[in-house]
């Protein structure tokens, strides 16, 4: 964790050639540096658990994904979190991250915010670790943007300090099992992986549990065990709740469970989620939705079958995918079948070797959209990106970006980046870009790590 990477992986440009695929989480207004997606390649590559506690916070550093971050949040996507073994030693462990930098975008145009990662955890007997991850962000300056990207605050560029704690987590682990109460990932989540671009596979996730941090939501958090047998793996959970302003629920509510295996050259997987007739989010009840998939290995290509069903509206996905590198290049394709739209498919390409890395991918069906992003490491510190996509099949519809990362050593880094986005564009100010996110305008930051 203490150099930096060179250009994005041929893995994760998997991913960049399908979108769809990786892991969403909701931005703040108020972030303005540049900013990566938390990628979750597919099946196969491991995936990081909320419950796990190596805390490693973001910062122009280089991260388990292998990817330049400085978004300056303490979200639970930002935290690299790796397993802690039966021996790890007690204690308490902190990091920190600050940044500081100009957006012309951001009334007032100066800001400074950092957070603070808090691990604690503890031996116990029978090979057992107990222990605490919590985040503290520190907001030093009100200059938030609206919808549009105008600002919405009054003040000044440090008119206010604002101390908030979330994504707080309580663990038990070890002899592969562990019991984690709090904002974490829900059971189907945790173990379920489908074709890019099912439009059933909807599970709950750890983006979409409120922390408490809101008023009127009525699911604070998650409470869900995992187990480790043989070629098994298994998790089960359910909704913490409680009587809100939206729902008439206190208690625990909402069972989820995934379960996944491996047999011989082969993998099965199979994931529930429970009906909670209450609205207790903004966008209604949760649906009840059952969901298998297999795959293995042919000839050197990954290919997948899955199949999932929203049984509350009683409509369906059928999905397929094949991913096959070939040196330097992995090549993918997806079809997903679905009962209610049109179906969606698509295809990408992703290259890297030595200082070069590109991705490009197409999708059309109920996400029309194509984009081409890179990398250049230049060997001396420095990296470059570039990006063009195109959403919604409209051509004004576009987002733009370059953007550079310069070591300055000791964890700290200096970004420049321009973001451009056409006037039919509907996504967020800050989240231009797949791969590597910018903000629209011009960012010149300091970024750096404790």
């Amino acid at each position: 964790m203490n150099g930096r990477s060179g250009a994005i992986t041929a893995p994760m440009l998997v991913q960049l050639a399908y979108p769809g695929m990786h892991n969403t989480r909701e931005y703040s207004m108020k972030r303005i540096l540049l900013t990566t997606t938390a990628l979750v390649a597919f099946a196969g590559m491991a995936q990081a658990q909320q419950g796990d506690v190596m805390p490693v916070l973001d910062g122009a550093i280089v991260s388990d994904t292998g990817m330049v971050m400085a978004d300056g949040d303490t979200q639970p996507s930002d935290i690299a979190m790796a397993p802690v073994s039966d021996t790890a030693p007690a204690g308490v462990a902190l990091g920190a991250d600050g940044e500081f930098g100009y957006n012309e975008e951001v009334e007032g145009g100066f800001y400074f915010e950092g957070g603070l990662g808090i691990t604690t955890n503890a031996g116990m007997n029978m090979g057992l670790t107990a222990g605490i991850t919590a985040d503290v962000d520190i907001d030093f300056s009100d200059n938030e943007l609206d919808a549009e990207g105008n600002g919405i605050n009054d003040g000044g560029t440090f008119d206010n300090a604002d101390v908030s704690i979330s994504d707080f987590v309580i663990f038990v682990e070890g002899q592969g099992a562990g019991l984690y109460i709090g904002d974490t990932e829900t059971a189907a989540a945790t173990r379920w992986s489908g074709t890019t671009n099912m439009e059933r596979d909807g599970f709950l996730e750890v983006g979409d549990i409120d922390d408490g941090a809101v008023d009127g939501d009525s699911v604070d958090g998650v409470i869900r065990a995992d187990l480790d047998y043989n070629n098994f793996s298994g998790s089960v959970g359910f909704l913490l709740t409680q009587d809100g302003d939206n729902a008439d629920l206190d208690g625990i509510d909402g069972f989820s469970m995934g379960i996944n295996g491996t047999f011989g050259n082969f993998n099965a997987g199979v994931a529930y989620q429970e009906e909670v007739d209450a609205v207790i989010f903004d966008n209604g009840p949760i649906d009840e939705i059952v969901a298998v998939s297999a795959g293995t290995t042919f000839s050197g290509a990954d290919v997948k079958l899955a199949y999932a069903r929203n049984l509350t509206i009683e409509e369906d996905s059928l999905g397929f995918q094949v991913d096959y590198p070939f040196g330097p290049v992995t090549a993918s394709a997806f079809y997903s079948f679905e009962s209610l739209g049109d179906d969606n498919y698509g295809f990408g390409v992703a290259y890297a070797s030595g200082a070069v890395s590109v991705g490009a991918y197409y999708h059309d069906g109920q996400d029309e959209e194509i984009g081409i992003e890179g990398s250049y490491d230049a060997g001396n510190g420095l990296i470059g990106y570039a990006g063009y996509i195109q959403n919604d099949g409209d051509s004004d519809a576009y987002e733009a970006y370059v953007a550079a990362a310069y070591e300055l050593g000791g964890g700290a880094s200096l970004i420049a980046s321009y973001g451009d986005t056409g006037d039919a564009y509907t996504g967020a100010n800050d989240e231009i870009g797949n791969t590597f996110e910018v903000n629209e305008g011009t960012t010149v930051a300091v970024s750096f790590q404790f």
